[in-house]
């Protein structure tokens, strides 16, 4: 069963290299502040429209201490070129064939989303892609900052689908 909202986070100790090689540990993240970590496979439709939108996030909350990752289930160089095309700014890690995040998360969709707060708890997961469950991750966000919410996707924002099925 994938973890859910007021579980622990597994430990995030490893090193995983992003997508220019820079080695990242989330777990040395978390002394700083929250982190948002987005599983996904880039050939899935929701991952297409979930993953591009985490920029919102890190644009939002990045300088208050927010970290935004991608995971990816997919190579090196698939990964590379989902970045270009999906304008991602974030580090996107590279999890390998055994996909060690993805079973530690427990995920059985993508993408899948957690909030996870400074103190290693997960605030907030989702899966798939809903428009307007972004907010809710902004909420979480904000919440784990101590900031009030604000509105990350607007509901007048036509080019954003309501959903994108998995």
């Amino acid at each position: 069963m994938p973890l859910e909202a007021g579980n622990a986070a597994p430990q995030l100790t490893t090193f995983y290299p992003d997508q220019e090689g820079t080695e990242h540990t989330i777990a040395e993240h978390l002394k700083n502040g929250p982190v948002v970590v987005g599983l996904y496979k880039s050939s899935c439709a929701a991952s297409k429209a979930m993953m591009p939108l985490l920029n919102r996030l890190q644009d939002r909350y990045a300088d208050k201490g927010l970290a935004v990752y991608g995971v990816a289930q997919d190579s090196l160089n698939v990964t590379n070129s989902f970045i270009r095309r999906s304008g991602i700014e974030y580090p996107v890690l590279i999890e390998g064939e055994e996909y060690p995040l993805s079973r530690a998360f427990d995920i059985f969709a993508t993408p899948t989303i957690y909030v996870i707060d400074k103190d290693g708890q997960i605030t907030y997961t989702t899966m798939g892609f809903m428009r307007d469950q972004f907010n809710d991750i902004g909420a979480a966000i904000a919440a784990a900052l101590g900031l009030e919410a604000e509105t990350i996707v607007g509901s007048d924002e036509d080019d954003i689908p309501r959903f994108v099925p998995g």
